[in-house]
C-alpha cells in the first residue's frame, strides 16, 4: 500500500512539475511576445481617439537629460503611452468587466474623495487681495520648475475618472472643492494679470462640470457634491480687479433644457460654448457673432470618453452639432512646439467628419483638437484685434465660436505647451488673454504646476536659450511660419 501511494505521489509530482514548466515557458513566451510587440515602432499610435489627445513623442536624447536621468523617465513614459494595441486592450478589459453580472442602472466610478466646504465669506474682488498677498514674490515663484509636462498632463486627464456618476441614461463628472488648490489657481491668474498690466486685458472663464449644471440639487446633495455656482463665485471673488470674470454657471443654467452636454462624454456642446461666448462678449462690450446663421454640420452616433469609464450601452448615442464661422474655416496648429519647423499642420476651424467611422472622435472636429499651439487668422476682420486663449479641451468649441470677433486668435493648451505667456503677448501684440478652465482641472495641483510653467519665467538656462533661439524667433509670427 505504501509503495502504491509513493508511486502515485511521484506521478503527481512529475505531472505538476511538467505543467509548472509549461507555465513558466508559456509565461516567458508571453512576456517575450509583449516585448517584441513593444519594439514595433511603426505600430505605435501618435494620437489617442479615446483620450482625445496627442500621445507622448519619442524623446530626443541630450547630454543634460542623460546626466539627470530625465531622458530615461521620458523614454519610459513614451513606451507605455504609445504601446501598440493599447486602446484595444483597454476596450477588451471594459468588455470583460461588462460580463461580471447584472449592472445597476445607477453607478458611481471613483467618488472616493470628500469635498471640502466652500467658505461662506467670499472676498470682494474690488479690494484687490493680491496687493495684500503674503505669498512668495513673482521671481521666487518663477524659480520653481514645473514637473515633466506630459506626465503632469496625463495626471490631469485622470481627473475625469476621479468621480463619474451614471443614472442609466447619461453620465456626469463630479467635482470636489479644495481650498488650497483653488487659492493656488487664483494666485496664478492674479499674477498673470499683474505681469500683463498695460500690455493685455485678462479674462477668466471658469466652467462648471455637467453634473453641476444638469443634476438636481437633491442628486448633488446625495452624492456629497458642493454647489459649483458657489465654487465659481469663490474663485471669482478672490481674483484681482485686473481680471475680468465671465459669468458661466447662471448662463448655462438658463439653458439647461437645451443640449448643453453630451450623455456619453464629459465635454460640452458648441451650443453651450456659444452661450458662454455671448456672456464673454457682454463683459467685453462687443456684439457676438450671429451663430445661428452659420452653416451647420451634424455628426451622428457619437460615443464619447465615458465609454471607457462606465457602461454607456443603454444610453441614447450623442450627436455633435458644429457651425462654421463666416470669416474663415482655416486653422493652423503645431503638434510639437519644440519642433515648430516640422510639426505645422493646416486644418479646419470646424472639420467635416461625416465620412469618419462611427467610433471616431467627433468632438475633435473643433480647431484640430488639443494642440500645444494654434493660430486662426480671420481675413474678414482688419481692426488689429487679437487674443490668446489659455485652454483645456473645453476651449476647442469655444474658440470656434469666437472666430468672427478677432482678427487673430492664438491658443495654447496649458497641458501640452512649454511657451511663456508674456513672451507670446509681447511678440504678437496680443490684446486679450483669456484663461478658460473647467473646475475639475482648475482645482488641481497638476494644473497649477503646468500653468505656473506658462506664466512665470522658465528656470533653467537651457529653456531660456530655447526662448532666445527657439522656433518663434526663427520662424516669425504664426502666420509666417
Amino acid at each position: 500500500m505504501d509503495v502504491r501511494q509513493d508511486a502515485r505521489r511521484r506521478r503527481t509530482m512529475r505531472f505538476v512539475s511538467r505543467w509548472r514548466g509549461f507555465g513558466i515557458y508559456g509565461f516567458g513566451a508571453f512576456l517575450l511576445l509583449g516585448c517584441l510587440i513593444g519594439l514595433l515602432v511603426f505600430l505605435r499610435p501618435s494620437v489617442s481617439n479615446v483620450e482625445n489627445r496627442t500621445l507622448t513623442a519619442l524623446p530626443a536624447p541630450t547630454a543634460s537629460s542623460f546626466l539627470d536621468g530625465q531622458f530615461f523617465s521620458d523614454l519610459s513614459l513614451w513606451y507605455s503611452d504609445t504601446y501598440p494595441l493599447r486602446e484595444q486592450m483597454v476596450q477588451a478589459d471594459l468588455g470583460l468587466e461588462s460580463l461580471y453580472g447584472i449592472q445597476p442602472e445607477m453607478s458611481l466610478v471613483g467618488g472616493n474623495r470628500v469635498s471640502e466646504e466652500i467658505p461662506d465669506e467670499i472676498p470682494d474682488a474690488a479690494e484687490d487681495p493680491e496687493e495684500e498677498s503674503t505669498d512668495l514674490d513673482l521671481a521666487q515663484r518663477g524659480d520653481v520648475a514645473p514637473p515633466e509636462i506630459r506626465a503632469a498632463a496625463a495626471a490631469i486627464e485622470e481627473q475625469i475618472s476621479d468621480g463619474v456618476f451614471s443614472n442609466g441614461s447619461a453620465a456626469y463628472t463630479l467635482y470636489y472643492f479644495s481650498k488650497q488648490a483653488s487659492d493656488n489657481y487664483v494666485t496664478l491668474i492674479n499674477d498673470a494679470a499683474k505681469l500683463l498690466e498695460g500690455k493685455a486685458d485678462v479674462y477668466s472663464i471658469l466652467l462648471p462640470t455637467n453634473a453641476g449644471v444638469m443634476l438636481s440639487e437633491e442628486d448633488l446633495a446625495y452624492l456629497g457634491q458642493p454647489s459649483q455656482k458657489q465654487a465659481i463665485d469663490y474663485f471669482y471673488g478672490q481674483m484681482s480687479n485686473r481680471v475680468h470674470t465671465v459669468p458661466t454657471f447662471d448662463t448655462l443654467s438658463e439653458h439647461k433644457d437645451e443640449y448643453l452636454f453630451f450623455r456619453t462624454d464629459f465635454h460640452w456642446t458648441q451650443l453651450a460654448a456659444y452661450y458662454v461666448y455671448e456672456s464673454f462678449c457682454q463683459v467685453k462690450g462687443i456684439e457676438p457673432a450671429p451663430y445661428f446663421e452659420w452653416e451647420e454640420l451634424v455628426f451622428d452616433n457619437y460615443i464619447g470618453e465615458y465609454r471607457d469609464l462606465t457602461d454607456v450601452t443603454g444610453f441614447t448615442p450623442d450627436h455633435v452639432t458644429a457651425r462654421i464661422p463666416q470669416g474663415t474655416n482655416t486653422v493652423e496648429y503645431w503638434t510639437d512646439d519644440y519642433n515648430m519647423a516640422t510639426s505645422r499642420v493646416e486644418s479646419y476651424v470646424v472639420e467635416d467628419l461625416s465620412d469618419e467611422p462611427e467610433d471616431a472622435d467627433k468632438y475633435s472636429c473643433f480647431i484640430g483638437g488639443n494642440r500645444p499651439l494654434t493660430h486662426i487668422n480671420n481675413p474678414q476682420v482688419t481692426d488689429g484685434s487679437s487674443c490668446l486663449v489659455v485652454k483645456d479641451s473645453f476651449g476647442n468649441p469655444l474658440v470656434s465660436t469666437m472666430v468672427d470677433s478677432y482678427q487673430d486668435i492664438y491658443c495654447i493648451d496649458f497641458r501640452y505647451t512649454h511657451q511663456n505667456l508674456v513672451n507670446l503677448v509681447e511678440t504678437y501684440g496680443i490684446k486679450d488673454v483669456i484663461f478658460e478652465n473647467t473646475l475639475m482641472f482648475a482645482g488641481t495641483n497638476n494644473a497649477r504646476d503646468l500653468l505656473a510653467g506658462i506664466i512665470y519665467p522658465p528656470k533653467s538656462t537651457e529653456r531660456d536659450l530655447e526662448k532666445l533661439l527657439g522656433p518663434f524667433n526663427l520662424l516669425g509670427p504664426f502666420r509666417q511660419a
